[in-house]
């Protein structure tokens, strides 16, 4: 006896796969696009002192820290007409009289990209200079980097810093408030299949406040937009 099928064979609709092709290529160009401002954006707004990195909020001399110490900062302010906003640790580590080497980590938050930016520095103190006996001055390097996600696409991001930084040697009050001024080259490298840079000169300063365990700081810097900054180093040892 001939046996009837319940099932229907239904073949696929050629302009359905066209359609989910078609929406499957604009919601990549999209993706695409937005990536592209993004990285442009980027390019043209660099605004810290470290790009993903805490302002210094140091002096210039290293004397004046622990051999080992540990911090937490906030930085806010603009890129471009964008906010930014990057919560950060940091480690600072004196492996000479005059020279400490730091290495930093933050969570960071760019319009809706967000990034996980590393980073590690190195401070030499000029204990030697004779350009002012009422000034401290220091070289710093850094090199930082970050993956940033926007709209479920990846950018990298690098930036480069080279600056001198210098701080007063007497204190501006009897609780030990000192200052702190920085200018420096930056250079900013973005990646998203194709790599461009992006060269600044910036400068900032601030004020750091001695206290019995560390020291408490605040601090601005200006490369093309402001950013604003505070965070408190804890001495170890």
């Amino acid at each position: 006896m001939p046996v009837s099928s319940r099932f229907t064979l239904v073949r696929p609709d050629p302009a359905t796969h066209s359609t989910i092709d078609t929406s499957l290529m604009m919601t990549q160009r999209i993706k695409a696009l937005a990536l592209l401002c993004l990285a442009f954006t980027l390019l043209s707004a660099n605004a810290q002192a470290e790009f993903f990195g805490l302002p210094n909020g140091r002096s210039a001399n290293p004397g004046t820290l622990s051999r080992l110490s540990v911090e937490l900062g906030f930085v806010t302010g603009d890129l471009g007409r964008t906010d930014f906003q990057n919560i950060g640790a940091r480690v600072n580590f004196r492996v000479a009289p005059e020279i400490v080497v730091i290495g930093d980590i933050g969570a960071s938050e760019y319009g809706n990209a967000d990034g996980t930016p590393i980073g590690i520095g190195i401070f030499y103190h000029l204990a030697n200079q004779r350009i002012s006996d009422q000034l401290d001055i220091a070289a710093k390097a850094s090199y930082h980097t970050g993956d940033y996600k926007y709209r479920g696409a990846g950018i990298d991001l690098s930036g480069l810093s080279f600056e001198a930084l210098f701080s007063g040697r007497a204190p501006l009050s009897d609780n030990g408030l000192g200052w702190y001024a920085n200018l420096g080259f930056h250079r900013l490298t973005v990646d998203s299949g194709f790599s461009d840079s992006s060269n600044e000169i910036g400068f900032g300063g601030g004020l750091v406040l001695p206290t019995l365990q560390g020291e408490a700081y605040v601090g601005m810097d200006l490369i093309d937009e402001l950013t604003f900054g505070l965070g408190f180093r804890y001495f170890l040892n």
